[in-house]
Formats: C-alpha cells, sequence, structure tokens
C-alpha cells in the first residue's frame, strides 16, 4: 500500500478543517420564499374560487432542477482514489518515458478553492499522482487587491532503459573496472571485451528533475505592483553517456549526474491609463555536483604513452548570470502606442581548467592559467510601434537586436593531447572566442478598405555579426505579402507568402583549410540562402453544429552557393479538420496532419590536402534524406446514458519514417554505399473514459488506454545492439524496443 506524502496530508486537514460553503456544482439548493423587506408588502396570498378550493401551499422544489454539470468538468472541490492496473509488452522503459504508471493505489486530481463571502481572499489548491514518481502539488493564496502568493511542486522523471547493463562501479563521476579483467587484457595482443560480459550487472537507466517555484505579487497602490520569484531545480540520476579513447575503444558509460539550479526574479511595475514601467532583476545560478567524468580504459589497466588506463572529461560547469532589464509602454494619440524592452546580462564561469592529459606516461602540457575565467556581456533591445490612425490602415514596426560580447581572455595553447595518446599541434593557435550579435528590422501595413478583407505587406532585414565564423556577416531580406478574411460569419482564411534571400560577407576561406577543410564548405545557418514560404488556412462554419478546418504550407530553400554541405530543403504540411457539437453535449471530431521535409547534401571522402585525393571530384558523395510524418487524431463525447453516465472516446496514430539515398560518381573509387534501411515508429492510443453520478457527492471513474509503438533505428535497434561487447565498444545495452500497453485507473471521485 502507497503512502500519502506530508505535503498531502497538509492538504487533506486544510481541505477537511476549512469551513463549508454552498458550491453551484453541488446541486441547486431548494427554493426558498424571499422574506419581505420592512418597505415591501408580503406577497399575497391566491384566493379560492367556487370552482376550486384553495390553492394549496406549493410542493417543495426538486432538489436538482436544472441539468447537472457534466461528470468531466472540473470543479471547485473534488478529488480522486482509485487504483491503477498496467500490463506492458515489450519496453517499459519508453511507455514511461516522462511519466509513472506502474499498479497500486492512486490519490490524484485533488482540488480545493475556498473564497471569503466578502471577496476579501482566495485560496485554491491541487495535487495530482501523489506518492508516485511523477507527483505535482499546486497552492495559491490571493488577498484581492494587495497580495498573491502562488507555489509549486513538480517532480519529472526519465527513464531510459531497463536494458541496460554495464561493469563499471561507482558513483561522484569516478567508474572504475575490475582491475584483473583490464590487466588480463592489456596483455592480450588481440583483446576482446567479452570478458567484460559476466562482470556486468544488469539496472534501470533513468534520472528526475525536482522542480519547485514560488510566486509573490504585491500591490501597495492601485498602480504599483511589486513581483518576485524563486525557481529551483534539482537534477539527478544517470544518462548514457559517450565515453571514448578512440575509435578503436569506444565506451559507453552511465553518468552521475547531480546539478542544481536556482533562478530568482525581482521587479517592480508602475501603470497609469496612458502609461507602464517595469524595472527588474534576475539572478540564474547552475552548480553542477559532479563536474568531472573519470573512466576506467576496458583495454588497459596501466598509462603509457600511446593507450592511458583511464579518461578524463570535464562536464557542464557550473556558472551564474545576472541581469537588469527595463520595459514599459506609452499611448499615443491617433491609437499609437510604443513599447519597448531593455536589457543587460552579465555571464560568468570561473570553473577550474581540467589538466590537458590523465595519462601519466604523457609529458605534462602546462596550462595557459588555472580557471576559466569566462564572462560575457549580453545585450537585449526590442521596439515595437503600433498605429491604427484610421479606419482601414495599420502599421506596424518593430527594432530587436541582441549582442553577446565574450569577454574570455585570449589562451594560446599551441600543443594539446589527442584521446590522452599522443600529443599534437592545434592549427588554430587555441580556442576562438565566439560572439555574435543580431540586429532585425521589421516593419508591415495593413489596409482593410474591401471588407471583409485585410491586405498586408511586409519587409523584414536581419543583419547578424560574428566573431570565430567563416563569415563575419551576413543579411536577409524578407517581403512578405497577406491577405485575411476575418469578418464573415461562416468563413475565415489567411494566406501568406515570404520570399527571403541572405548573403554572407567576408568569407575567411582561410578557417576552414586551416583545419583541413575544404574551402568550398559552408555552414548552413551562414551560407547564401534564397528562401519561399507559403502558408494558407481556411475555417468554415456552415452551423452552429459543424466547423471544418483546412490548411497548408510550403517551404523551398536553395544554397546555390554552396558546394560542400546543405545543398537544398524543401518542407510541405497538409492538414484537415472537422468538428461536430450539439447542445445536448455530443460531440465528435478528427484531425488529419501530413508532413513531408527532405535535404539534399554534399560531401568529399578522401585524405587531406596535399593529398591528390582531396581535390578529386570522383571523391564527392551525396546524403538525400527524405522524412514523412501522417498524424490522426478523433474523439466522440456521446451524449449521456440515461441521467448519470457519460462517456468519452478518443484515438490518436502517428507514424514517422525517414531514410536517407547515398549516391556516389559514375567512376568513382569510393567502395558502393551500402543504404540504410529506413527507420520509422508508429504510435497508436486510444482512450476512453466512462463517470458514473452515484450520489450528488460521488461517481464512479473508470478510464483505459491503449497504446502500441512499433520503433525501428538501425542504430538502437536489439539485432545491432545485441549486447554489451561490441567488436570496438563496451556499450550500455540501451536499444529502442516496441511495446504495447494496456493501462486501467479506476475509483471513485469525490465532489463536495
Amino acid at each position: 500500500m502507497r503512502r500519502l506524502s506530508f505535503i498531502s496530508l497538509i492538504l487533506l486537514v486544510g481541505a477537511a478543517a476549512a469551513p463549508q460553503r454552498a458550491l453551484a456544482q453541488a446541486g441547486t439548493p431548494p427554493a426558498q420564499k424571499p422574506t419581505p423587506t420592512p418597505t415591501q408588502k408580503p406577497a399575497p396570498t391566491p384566493t379560492a374560487t367556487p370552482a376550486q378550493p384553495a390553492a394549496a401551499q406549493p410542493a417543495a422544489a426538486p432538489e436538482e432542477t436544472e441539468p447537472e454539470r457534466s461528470l468531466f468538468a472540473l470543479t471547485d472541490r473534488e478529488l480522486f482514489i482509485g487504483a491503477r492496473v498496467t500490463s506492458i509488452d515489450g519496453d517499459p522503459a519508453r511507455f514511461q518515458r516522462y511519466q509513472d504508471v506502474r499498479d497500486g493505489l492512486l490519490f490524484s486530481g485533488f482540488r480545493y478553492s475556498l473564497a471569503q463571502p466578502d471577496g476579501a481572499y482566495t485560496f485554491d489548491a491541487r495535487a495530482n499522482n501523489v506518492g508516485w514518481r511523477d507527483q505535482e502539488y499546486f497552492a495559491e493564496y490571493n488577498r484581492v487587491g494587495k497580495m498573491s502568493v502562488i507555489g509549486s511542486w513538480q517532480q519529472i522523471p526519465q527513464f531510459y532503459s531497463v536494458d541496460t547493463m554495464t561493469p563499471y562501479t561507482g558513483s561522484g563521476g569516478t567508474l572504475v573496472l575490475d582491475d584483473a579483467t583490464q590487466l588480463a587484457l592489456q596483455n592480450n595482443p588481440s583483446p576482446t571485451l567479452n570478458p567484460y560480459v559476466p562482470l556486468a550487472q544488469q539496472f534501470d537507466l533513468r534520472e528526475r528533475r525536482d522542480v519547485g517555484r514560488v510566486d509573490v505579487i504585491a500591490t501597495p497602490k492601485s498602480n504599483l505592483d511589486v513581483t518576485a520569484s524563486f525557481v529551483t531545480q534539482k537534477h539527478s540520476g544517470e544518462l548514457p553517456f559517450g565515453a571514448s579513447f578512440g575509435f578503436s575503444n569506444d565506451v559507453e558509460v552511465p553518468l552521475p549526474y547531480d546539478s542544481r539550479a536556482n533562478d530568482f526574479t525581482i521587479g517592480t511595475e508602475w501603470t497609469n491609463a496612458k502609461n507602464m514601467l517595469r524595472v527588474a532583476y534576475s539572478g540564474s545560478w547552475f552548480d553542477n555536483l559532479a563536474p568531472v567524468l573519470v573512466w576506467d580504459s576496458p583495454l588497459d589497466l596501466n598509462d603509457a604513452s600511446s593507450t592511458p588506463g583511464k579518461g578524463r572529461m570535464p562536464l557542464w560547469p557550473s556558472n551564474s548570470a545576472q541581469t537588469i532589464s527595463f520595459g514599459g509602454y506609452t499611448k499615443l494619440a491617433h491609437k499609437t502606442q510604443v513599447t519597448g524592452f531593455f536589457s543587460y546580462g552579465l555571464w560568468s564561469n570561473d570553473e577550474p581548467l581540467q589538466p590537458f592529459t590523465i595519462n601519466s606516461a604523457l609529458p605534462v602540457i602546462a596550462l595557459p592559467r588555472t580557471n576559466t575565467d569566462a564572462e560575457a556581456h549580453v545585450f537585449s533591445t526590442n521596439l515595437n510601434l503600433t498605429s491604427h490612425p484610421t479606419t482601414d490602415w495599420r502599421f506596424g514596426a518593430r527594432f530587436r537586436n541582441y549582442t553577446y560580447a565574450n569577454h574570455m581572455p585570449a589562451t594560446s595553447i599551441t600543443n594539446y593531447n589527442n584521446y590522452d595518446s599522443g600529443s599534437s599541434t592545434t592549427p588554430t593557435g587555441g580556442p576562438d572566442l565566439y560572439a555574435h550579435d543580431r540586429t532585425t528590422f521589421d516593419g508591415d501595413a495593413t489596409w482593410s478598405g474591401i471588407k471583409p478583407v485585410a491586405l498586408t505587406v511586409g519587409y523584414t532585414h536581419n543583419g547578424s555579426g560574428y566573431d570565430a565564423r567563416i563569415f563575419q556577416s551576413s543579411g536577409e531580406d524578407v517581403f512578405r505579402i497577406s491577405a485575411d478574411a476575418v469578418g464573415s460569419s461562416w468563413a475565415t482564411f489567411r494566406v501568406q507568402y515570404d520570399v527571403g534571400s541572405r548573403t554572407g560577407s567576408d568569407l575567411d576561406e582561410q578557417a576552414l583549410t586551416d583545419i583541413g577543410e575544404h574551402p568550398e564548405m559552408r555552414h548552413y545557418d551562414l551560407a547564401d540562402r534564397t528562401r519561399n514560404r507559403f502558408s494558407g488556412q481556411i475555417d468554415i462554419v456552415p452551423s452552429d453544429a459543424w466547423l471544418f478546418s483546412v490548411s497548408g504550407g510550403i517551404l523551398h530553400d536553395d544554397y546555390s552557393e554552396t558546394f560542400f554541405g546543405l545543398q537544398e530543403s524543401n518542407g510541405g504540411t497538409f492538414s484537415l479538420a472537422a468538428d461536430y457539437h450539439l447542445a445536448n453535449g455530443m460531440g465528435a471530431g478528427g484531425t488529419y496532419n501530413y508532413e513531408r521535409y527532405t535535404g539534399l547534401q554534399q560531401s568529399h571522402e578522401g585524405s587531406g590536402p596535399p593529398d591528390p585525393q582531396f581535390n578529386d571530384p570522383l571523391r564527392n558523395w551525396t546524403s538525400d534524406a527524405k522524412e514523412t510524418v501522417h498524424y490522426f487524431s478523433i474523439y466522440a463525447t456521446p451524449p449521456r446514458i440515461g441521467r448519470n453516465t457519460e462517456v468519452r472516446f478518443s484515438y490518436d496514430f502517428s507514424h514517422a519514417a525517414a531514410n536517407n539515398v547515398y549516391t556516389i560518381p559514375a567512376g568513382s573509387p569510393i567502395p558502393t554505399p551500402n543504404q540504410l534501411p529506413e527507420v520509422f515508429n508508429k504510435l497508436q492510443q486510444l482512450h476512453i473514459d466512462a463517470r458514473h453520478r452515484l450520489t450528488k457527492n460521488l461517481a464512479a471513474s473508470f478510464s483505459y488506454l491503449y497504446e502500441p509503438l512499433s520503433i525501428y533505428d538501425y542504430a538502437f535497434d536489439p539485432s545491432v545492439v545485441n549486447g554489451i561487447a561490441q567488436p570496438s565498444s563496451l556499450v550500455l545495452g540501451y536499444v529502442y524496443r516496441p511495446y504495447t500497453a494496456n493501462s486501467f485507473v479506476f475509483g471513485i471521485r469525490y465532489l463536495w
């Protein structure tokens, strides 16, 4: 039997001790005869006539004179107590990826609301899945016009796998293997990883987040608010992580993870009829309690100049960010409003730098300094102007700027250790100081002189600057036109067409050749690009009962100046929807969505310069990727069965598939590629919910979920990852497996 947490007990005790109040959803009380005030005369009593006797006193009104609200409608005071039974054939971890649906008693759906009769204050509380891994709690106290306090706590699980196994043991960021096995493989001229299989222990790979939040709003004056919020997160558990000694000795480990994040914001906001001003400060602190990962090599116990016995890797560093911001608006003549926002942030990280290698057999390379000493200054500006000077015209203009200025000291590094197995010379002389800024101007004008159609033309310019990228800057111009019709009583539509062109400036091809890349290679987020995009939607409402909707879109990106890299990408979407509702509660609806995405890339295979292979066009190869998604959903809400029973049905189906086709030129010395199989996943969900009113305050509840998943990925299929010992890798055995789940929840819903 599961225990209720301490928080849930407090909520229950508070609900029981609070004064009761009449609620509309608890049933309408019998009609009361009004008592006349001193200035009113009593209502006259009906008189008798010769044809009929004197009227008797009217019978008491039935306790419920109006149809009761739906049993699926949320009320101010309710809770659910019941049980859950779940059967999973297949992968239970994937079915429960972000939820907990194990068998057991269930206390959930708790809602409590209290409002003083004089309206002085209100109190609300909620609790769901009490005592389970995905439990959550919420409470709000509101003293009207003076203060509001909101608190919440949520637990979010992430369940990766029940198939995982590892011979690694340890905690706190240090993972070790059996020394005797390491030594035996070190002395074996042809080692395999099979000796680790009997040493591996099966375990559930999971992590979780605990998120707590408190928000306070104080109103010392009617036009002044002071707000504050605090959010704390605890993130702990294990996650699959790659740790490598090179391609011939790859390792997958359960990374021990333990971090804390705290965010605090305080601000004040002043308003009057025409103006608003807000000033705020926010601070964010991230603390990684396990900042370094150290793991044993499966093939070596002792360090050697070319084969280390251990590996070391710094993980996500502890850091902080402090931000001050100013925002507001002012209303001007001719229905014009100007809104502005500005913020300045200081981001910092001063964690210790890790040595270049953990291999004691290699010479020590001096660190450039002891700590990171990293700092960034971040500026953000957003200005917005809207105006509606005449009935038929609307104008809008927006200016946005984001600047990330990297102030970390320049670091000179000429030599480094590669995979802890030797020393190399860095081609760049040290880490690049990445920085960027982005400025956007956007304007549009709308004319609605042809009722009910409104026509809009707009223009956007995006200008970006970069440090340590192959382009120093880029500029994009986007023109768009759209038409809307929203004034019709039976139909609305919107169509929009965009055309944009982006061009990079000050290309630095040397930055590519320095690291052995082709000078014709381009990064898709900076490369010259032409974009065409169209989207449209129409909604038709032929009657109060029916609603139909059709929408779609097309996207084409062309990278005509890119020789190596992304050549083009395309996207298309189409959807249909219908909805039917009657006044008696009967309803049904359905949706179908189709999505298709394609992309063509060109790459090169061969040795680097000065080898002739580097410029051999017969060694170029392409990858043509395609992905399609089908999604279908229907639901039904039949009318009540009798007076006390209601049922709901829903069904969702999604199928996504993707593949890559690899091609090489005729006569290429590259071996003919083996085409990879198609990857796919197909998910179905059938929900059936039924509720039956037992009394005014009690309702029986039953729900059923049927969820099958089919999935295939050539990198994670059990036929590929068929054990933890692979030819050159020691892995966890984390795979993608299908499942079929049946889950039943039944119990009593209590309303008071």
